[in-house]
């Protein structure tokens, strides 16, 4: 027998894999990792196959498995359109476009702003890294296609152009690699940073690499030519880079444009028409025309105040651009030399004044990311306490449920069984029986109420006004505390809004009951106007407005969640009856009041 197996030829079934499995997988695997992608494709192909004949897989999940390796290493994934449209388009016509307005003025040599570099930088700001290949790519393409819109002669302020980007995408990743966690262009260290390296390193470079695209010799070395490129970069990237990243924050977080309004914006319009006017007039005088340059100041400030650091940069950009470019037609308040030093001056005042900018835009941003934060912290603390609302309902019904059918049955099954013991006990001993059962019947009577104090079962069957109207009558029957109960109109809400209302209810009254020391309260639910309006007020003590603040209570606390969750306000007042009044008001959502009252 040792023999015959022993000449057997070797079989290849999933058996002898599973007996060798430190061996054969791992020659397997190395063969799939390392020998197969030297290969062909179809020798790929077939040796995969020899592997799972080998017994690195089982065959029939390798055959599985094989069709969506082979399509995912050959075949490329779809463009998404959503990049395309967001990255890709705007960078492409943002670069041709930036290529051709500079020539669009009296002097092609001097130009306000120079824009693809910084529209770049901006976007790699606020895009993810896996995207950044799209958005250079996209630059790149706009550059070479912005030859057909601007002459030959600009050719190697393309090719500087695009030795630009290079930077720009280092740049942005030194900016990235140290910002960490944190918004972009938000804290201190970061704009530090940011200043140094775009405003002040990368113009210099860009200059530097702007001489060496034009050969490294003529005009291009002259001092002045070099100052006037490093200066039109450093305040681009001033203007455009801050605006680009803040627009974006704005459309990301809805909670920033708290300032965003239709009359703001006109208010803005005109504000800066009529900075167009002051800085257009000639006023003929030396004095008044140089102290037009702190006009806009108030314009930015308030900016900063209404529409945050993303309008405070918007208009900065509107100001710099109309002061620069007036200056080089000689008018506004840099319109005092020739066009170059006008420019220069402009260009100093725009640095100068953005960087004030930036830095006090900081301190206003912090704090309104630290609000919205703040808002977000409070919006997720009450998503979690309405969870527990309706964990606790779900409770509360569980209990009554169990209290109902388990207890109270059990009560009334011993309260069977000594009706039975009654009848063969002696007679002498039968009133001890009676009172037993007579315990028990109170007993059961008790857990009923608790169960239905835990979850009215009639105000899902009956409704609100029911409900609230056979409250009022237990309470009355209960103790001192004289309840009434008034429903006007009583509205169609659905079984939470109902039950929400309720819960309000019986605390307000508990409320009332064990600290006000009242003898008359009124519970009113009307509909006023598009809100639903519930009040209860009483005749006792009070509550001060002091203690509310200092120490608000675990019941005042649960009935604003409720009243949150309705999408109301809670109100804590002083009662017409001399005592606290506790007001509820909720929109009435596609509903209509029907008319029906009760009392």
């Amino acid at each position: 027998m040792a023999t015959s197996r022993a000449a057997e030829p070797p079989s290849h079934d999933r058996s002898q894999s599973v007996a060798h499995p430190k061996v054969v997988p791992r020659y397997g695997a190395w063969i799939a990792n390392v020998a197969i992608p030297r290969i062909s494709p179809r020798c790929r192909v077939q040796a995969s196959s020899q592997v799972n004949q080998v017994g690195a897989t089982p065959p029939d999940t390798a055959q599985n498995r094989s069709p969506s390796r082979r399509s995912e290493r050959f075949t490329s994934s779809p463009l998404d359109v959503r990049i395309l449209i967001t990255n890709v388009l705007p960078l492409l016509v943002g670069c041709m476009l930036a290529h051709w307005l500079p020539t669009l003025g009296h002097n092609p040599q001097l130009h306000v702003l120079w824009i693809p570099g910084p529209v770049l930088l901006g976007w790699l700001l606020f895009t993810p890294r896996s995207q950044w290949r799209g958005c250079i790519l996209a630059a790149c393409a706009g550059t070479v296609l912005s030859l057909l819109l601007v002459p030959l002669s600009a050719l190697p302020r393309l090719l500087a152009s695009l030795g630009e980007f290079a930077m720009v995408a280092m740049v942005a990743w030194l900016l990235l690699r140290w910002r960490g966690e944190r918004a972009a262009l938000e804290d201190y260290r970061d704009l530090t940073l940011f200043l140094l390296l775009a405003c002040v390193l990368l113009p210099l470079c860009g200059a530097w690499w702007y001489a060496l695209a034009l050969g490294g010799r003529g005009p291009a070395l002259a001092p002045a030519t070099m100052r006037e490129f490093a200066l039109t970069s450093s305040v681009s990237y001033l203007l455009l880079v801050p605006a680009l990243v803040n627009v974006a924050r704005i459309l990301e977080a809805p909670e920033r444009r708290h300032g965003w309004h239709w009359q703001t914006l006109g208010l803005a319009l005109l504000l800066l028409g009529l900075l167009v006017v002051l800085w257009t007039v000639d006023w003929q005088d030396g004095v008044v025309t140089p102290l037009l340059t702190l006009a806009p100041i108030p314009l930015l400030v308030w900016a900063l105040i209404v529409f945050g650091i993303a309008g405070a940069c918007l208009t900065m950009v509107v100001v710099a651009v109309l002061g620069m470019q007036l200056g080089l037609e000689a008018m506004g308040p840099f319109g005092f030399w020739t066009p170059e030093r006008n420019l220069l001056t402009g260009q100093a005042w725009t640095l100068c004044t953005g960087f004030a900018l930036l830095f006090l835009g900081a301190l206003s941003e912090q704090k309104l990311s630290n609000r919205i934060k703040l808002q977000r912290a409070y919006a997720r603390l009450g998503e979690v306490t309405g969870r527990m609302l309706v964990v606790q309902e779900e409770e509360r019904t569980r209990i009554a449920r169990d209290l109902h059918d388990d207890v109270n049955q059990s009560l009334a099954a011993i309260s069977i069984r000594l009706s039975t013991l009654r009848n063969h006990i002696p007679p002498a001993e039968r009133p001890s029986v009676v009172e037993l059962q007579d315990q028990l019947l109170s007993v059961s009577n008790d857990i009923r109420a608790i169960s239905h104090e835990l979850h009215p079962s009639i105000l899902r069957f009956t409704g609100l006004a029911s409900a609230l109207d056979a409250f009022c009558i237990k309470r009355n029957a209960r103790g001192r505390l004289r309840l009434r109960c008034t429903i006007e109109d009583a509205p169609r809400l659905n079984d939470e809004q109902e039950l929400s209302l309720f819960r309000i209810v019986q605390e307000a009254v508990n409320n009332v009951d064990k600290h006000a020391r009242a003898s008359v309260a009124d519970v009113l639910v009307c509909v006023r106007g598009q809100n639903v309006v519930l009040r209860v007020d009483d005749d006792g003590v009070g509550i001060l407005a002091s203690h509310l603040r200092r120490t608000p209570g675990l019941g005042l606390i649960s009935m604003e969640e409720r009243a949150r969750l309705l999408a109301g306000t809670l109100h804590v007042g002083t009662s017409p009856l001399g005592g606290a009044r506790i007001e509820v008001r909720f929109p009435l959502r596609d509903a209509a009041p029907r008319g029906a009252a009760g009392q």
